[in-house]
């Protein structure tokens, strides 16, 4: 449910449309796109499991070049700083707030192509 919503809201940035892969993208892929990694955790009160919930997310968009990146990672920052107190993607997914933990960027040899990350955790009402 959150990462349909996350890739409906990321889709909206052109340069990755239909370019948004969880774990890792198919070989062959040619940059620039998106891989995802998430892990969930529900919330528990005194009568049992609420339907609040958090995920730790983490972006990674990997690109041919340095100026593209940082282009395209500013792009991914607006959408996830926009996020909290609005309802995101076709399902209207209730986002209570979002904490950025770590917006970083390296390359990657093998590859042969620069990775920016943001990772954040999200808390969102599942109905």
């Amino acid at each position: 449910m959150i990462e349909k919503a996350l890739r409906y809201e990321l889709n909206k940035i052109s340069e990755l449309e239909n370019k948004i892969f969880p774990t890792n993208a198919p070989e062959g892929q040619k940059p620039p796109y998106l891989v995802y990694i998430t892990s969930k955790k529900t919330s528990k009160d005194l009568d049992g499991v609420t339907k609040d919930r958090e995920c730790y997310v983490m972006l990674n968009v990997l690109c041919n070049s340095y100026s593209q990146m940082k282009y395209i990672l500013k792009k991914i920052e607006d959408i996830v700083v926009n996020l909290p107190l609005r309802n995101i993607g076709e399902d209207r997914l209730y986002i209570q707030d979002i904490d950025i933990t770590d917006i970083s960027e390296t390359y990657e040899e093998q590859l042969k192509l620069q990775r920016g990350i943001i990772a954040f955790t999200v808390y969102y009402k599942e109905e």
